[in-house]
């Protein structure tokens, strides 16, 4: 009866932990904010391509021409940066994952990494008309022949969502549903190696603790609120495992006991030597690590 609430409630976490993740809250507002930042790219597009250019030498046109086609490249492909650390609408040259923004992306692709690289370095979130001051960067404009205010009409600020911030307590469903049914799982096998452990049972709660430690590193450092539910679990799965552990030693202990009764009463001698491999888990800078444990006695 107890294995079977131990088996029902281990696949119920399994489950929910391998469960296919929800649409994320902030997905409909992520849309919304690369379909305006498409409608920004296509109306400087319109405007790079009306402007008068008779002024410009033909290396300076063929450049600025190359850079147009470029920029509906990279309009196209709708990778853009993401304004993870404020509520309010700021440029990025380069977001936090390495997504540049579409002047940075420019001067990139021209071969000009270093100024990309220095930008981000000292003034990532600086606009356009921030860096006129930069050298490199007016002398790469001036040979691409573009001003620095069309640089500046090409580079946009990435919304914060300042209509609908994010909840920094908010726990994705697809991580809370999985921490109650692996919560289950631990504290049930825990319940049943502490009251009758088994090596079944053991092994069992091993198992849930090692599933439970992993699902709460793994969405660890995300916000408060996560934070919160993940230790949690990473807890629960170290009860269990700590249980587990017992419950295998237990169920050996009373097979050697019983071995050694009856080798006792059939006068097969008073010293016994045993030998057993247990699984164990231990935590190395947070990360369980999973292996095996020899003990004897002798």
């Amino acid at each position: 009866m107890h294995r079977t609430v131990v088996i029902v409630s281990l696949a119920v976490g399994v489950g929910l932990s391998l469960k296919p993740s929800a649409p994320a809250r902030g997905e409909s507002a992520r849309s919304v904010e690369v379909e305006r930042l498409k409608s920004h790219f296509d109306s400087v597009d319109t405007e790079l391509k009306s402007r008068d250019i008779a002024t410009l030498s033909s290396s300076q046109r063929a450049r600025r021409a190359r850079l147009t086609s470029w920029l509906r490249d990279y309009r196209n492909a709708g990778q853009f940066p993401v304004n993870d650390k404020f509520d309010t609408p700021t440029p990025f040259f380069r977001d936090s994952k390495g997504t540049l923004c579409a002047m940075a992306y420019l001067i990139d692709r021209s071969g000009r990494k270093d100024i990309v690289d220095k930008v981000e370095a000292t003034r990532n979130t600086a606009y356009i008309a921030e860096l006129a001051d930069d050298p490199a960067l007016i002398a790469w404009l001036d040979s691409s022949g573009l001003s620095v205010a069309e640089a500046a009409r090409i580079q946009p600020a990435y919304g914060g969502f300042p209509d609908d911030p994010p909840n920094r307590n908010v726990v994705e469903g697809d991580f809370a549903l999985a921490a109650v049914g692996l919560a289950g799982a631990s504290l049930a096998t825990t319940a049943v190696n502490i009251v009758k452990p088994s090596y079944v049972s053991g092994l069992l709660g091993i198992v849930a603790g090692a599933i439970s430690i992993g699902v709460g590193a793994d969405n660890f450092d995300r916000n408060s609120g996560t934070d919160r539910i993940a230790t949690a679990t990473i807890g629960f799965g170290a009860l269990s495992i700590g249980a587990g552990i017992y419950g295998l030693l237990d169920s050996r202990r009373g097979r050697d006991d019983d071995d050694w009764d009856r080798d006792r009463r059939r006068g097969r001698g008073r010293n016994r030597v045993s030998m057993s491999i247990l699984p164990d888990v231990v935590m190395e800078k947070s990360d369980p690590r999973v292996g095996m444990r020899l003990t004897g006695k002798f």
